[in-house]
């Protein structure tokens, strides 16, 4: 029988598909041969609204990020952040780990060499992370969520593409396309999300694009600010429907049409189950590049519109805004596409994957 730790620390890239694979497993135990599951993630991840409320145990750790403040220290810090680990996995009799990427999952990577537990990663970004790239060989099997950009070279075969998984909460209730006629009277609905790092870039852009009529005509916006944007952005626009922050993403995703957004797997996945088209600003500070990446794969599907930028000027988000009213079937024939992109048993098959099927 599998005791399971699934290593889902840093951002909530790395936490939302770890609970949407949690929460397969705790709904298919028997069928996935699963005795017990944990979850491993830094201790300043304690006030994340996805990790609140678990039914399962999370053990939590300290492991800094390494700087060149804290070059000389960090191997001892990292030592007995290792040892602390080994104890409290071998404590719970851990086999396996299921690593969700980002350098907080190290220890738990680290844990399966010393042990020779078993080891799958999930891959959540076109370009690998640093820890998939160093541990590729390590892993029993890799699953990503999307083709991998040419720029890596895998070192081995053992990856399969199966979507990023979703968590229930943010599943479509009625999956499909809305096939929706939009005019001045009927506006497309603009669902606009900066996530939690580079917000007001975004923010701004939109607000300077709605303060031409002809957008503000035919678009109808509702922007998600960031928690510690939601005053900057309604001293600006006191018309606006700002959001500062929602746990119910899924009713926002069915009121729009159109989303205006960062290119994190998360985001990307969850548009693409609702049948989304999107203009996808990168972030352009994102480690690798890989938003970038992310961005150009659904471009050039033609699921989305890609603005790579990294000033506030908002003249080319207005110049696609103006090209999908002048020609509003391309956001139609975008959503089909978005659609066709979407993997929501993502969370099934790469458990699947995991545990049942043969090499």
């Amino acid at each position: 029988m599998r005791r399971i730790i699934i290593a889902c620390g840093g951002t909530g890239g790395h936490i939302s598909p770890g609970i949407a694979l949690l929460e397969e497993l705790l709904k298919n135990k028997e069928h996935f041969q699963v005795s017990s599951i944990q979850l491993h993630s830094p201790k300043r991840n304690k006030d994340n609204p996805d990790l609140q409320n678990l039914p399962v145990e999370i053990i939590w750790h300290n492991l800094p990020q390494f700087k060149l403040t804290n070059a000389i220290i960090f191997p001892f810090l990292f030592f007995y952040q290792m040892i602390k680990t080994y104890f409290q996995f071998r404590k719970r009799q851990i086999n396996t780990v299921i690593g969700m990427g980002g350098y907080t999952s190290l220890l738990s990577v680290v844990y399966t060499k010393l042990t020779k537990s078993s080891l799958f990663l999930c891959e959540q970004n076109c370009v690998p992370g640093k820890i998939t790239r160093k541990f590729w060989k390590d892993a029993q099997k890799i699953a990503c969520s999307f083709p991998l950009s040419e720029s890596f070279q895998q070192p081995s075969e053992n990856f399969k593409i199966l979507g990023n998984p979703l968590r229930s909460s943010v599943l479509p209730k009625t999956p499909g396309l809305k096939n929706q006629v939009f005019s001045d009277k009927n506006p497309v609905n603009v669902l606009v999300m900066g996530g939690s790092q580079g917000a007001r870039q975004i923010n701004h852009m939109v607000l300077k694009a709605m303060e031409n009529q002809d957008i503000s005509r035919f678009f109808k916006f509702r922007v998600l600010t960031g928690t510690n944007l939601y005053d900057e952005v309604k001293e600006k626009s006191h018309d606006i429907e700002a959001i500062s922050y929602s746990r119910d993403m899924g009713t926002h995703y069915e009121w729009a049409d159109l989303v205006i957004g960062r290119s994190g797997a998360g985001v990307l996945a969850e548009c693409s189950a609702y049948a989304l088209p999107m203009i996808l600003i990168p972030y352009p500070y994102a480690a690798d590049n890989h938003q970038k990446a992310n961005a150009e794969y659904f471009g050039n599907q033609g699921a989305g519109i890609v603005i790579d930028t990294n000033t506030m000027n908002s003249d080319f988000l207005k110049k696609e805004l103006f090209k999908l009213r002048d020609n509003p079937k391309l956001i139609l024939e975008m959503a089909i596409v978005s659609l066709g992109l979407a993997k929501i048993n993502a969370s099934r098959d790469t458990l699947n994957y995991f545990f049942h099927e043969t090499d």
